[in-house]
């Protein structure tokens, strides 16, 4: 099965959940800092890493 095309500037699906899921981690730390749990921060900045990996985990554009 081939993967589809998107338009140029376009993330696909696994982009963009990689986002979303770096971003809620992203949250998630921000509120542990304020309220200062440990445990949420902790929680969240594993999120926000996993999402960073899964976003680098993407395969890139071979054009230039």
């Amino acid at each position: 099965m081939t993967a589809r095309r998107t338009p140029a500037g376009t993330p696909t699906r696994a982009q963009a959940e990689a986002a979303t899921r770096q971003a809620k981690g992203s949250v998630h730390e921000a509120i542990g800092k304020l309220i200062g749990d440990d445990a949420v921060q902790a929680h969240g900045t594993a999120e926000k890493e996993a999402g960073a990996a899964d976003a680098s985990d993407t395969p890139k554009s071979s054009r230039p």
